[in-house]
């Protein structure tokens, strides 16, 4: 029974811990240059296992947002899609599938 009740207290005391404050990996990615706080998210372009080029989309905290699916040849040809896309995504509208519409029109 007293290591139950221990172990319970061990538990709730690292609960505790984790809530005091954010640790390193939660802390808000930084400009590489400046070391300033990247304030609108961030693209990393990294090579993949296969040797292909990969792009990660990450909020300001770092949370995923998307990435590629596509690999790309060179960094290069992986940095003109990611400014293809922002140029896609600052003028395209949201649409909704065709089950959306079905569930709409009840």
């Amino acid at each position: 029974m007293s290591k139950l009740l221990s172990s319970v207290l061990v538990a709730a005391l690292v609960a505790g811990l984790a809530t005091v404050g954010p640790s390193p990996a939660q802390d808000k990615k930084k400009d590489a240059k400046t070391a300033q706080p990247v304030k609108g998210g961030v693209v990393e372009v990294n090579e993949s296992k296969d040797g292909k080029f990969r792009f990660t989309v990450r909020d300001a905290d770092g949370k995923y947002l998307g990435g590629s699916a596509t690999g790309y040849a060179t960094k290069d040809d992986a940095v003109k899609a990611v400014a293809a896309l922002k140029a896609a995504l600052a003028t395209a509208k949201i649409e909704f599938g065709k089950k959306d519409e079905k569930d709409e029109k009840k």
